[in-house]
């Protein structure tokens, strides 16, 4: 059933997001694809022998970020766009980042200016040396 599925109880790391990692790095490298099903609550449950509450709480996350769907009768798949879905979610992530980035450098007293400086020499450098992308506001 889901062999590639790894759950440590003794690294630190909830169960649940275990799950979660997992399950979103086997859609990122595609080994799991738009359209295939994940086990059953049930059988992930008894295969993993932890509480099915805890795969809920898994998949209810995975279907909160848009990765997977459950429909009665049908089973929980992966969605069919889910590209689109990890583009959204990485440039969220990217956002976060930038949010922290500017928190850090209030942190060590860097101006505002300052700051710029740095974000606008790194974008230059950067992204002259990538490969051309059709920019997007």
């Amino acid at each position: 059933m889901a062999i590639w599925l790894h759950i440590d109880m003794h690294n630190g790391i909830p169960i649940y997001v275990q799950l979660i990692q997992q399950i979103k790095h086997a859609i990122e490298v595609g080994r799991l694809m738009p359209g295939d099903s994940l086990p059953t609550v049930r059988e992930l449950a008894n295969e993993l022998a932890i509480a099915p509450n805890t795969i809920v709480k898994a998949y209810n996350e995975l279907q909160r970020t848009g990765l997977i769907e459950s429909r009665p009768g049908r089973g929980t798949t992966v969605v069919g766009q889910i590209e689109e879905t990890l583009r959204i979610q990485k440039r969220k992530a990217l956002i976060e980042r930038l949010h922290t980035l500017v928190l850090d450098a209030n942190s060590l007293d860097m101006s505002t200016q300052e700051l710029r400086t740095h974000f606008e020499h790194a974008v230059q450098q950067f992204m002259s040396e990538l490969p051309k992308r059709k920019e997007k506001s």
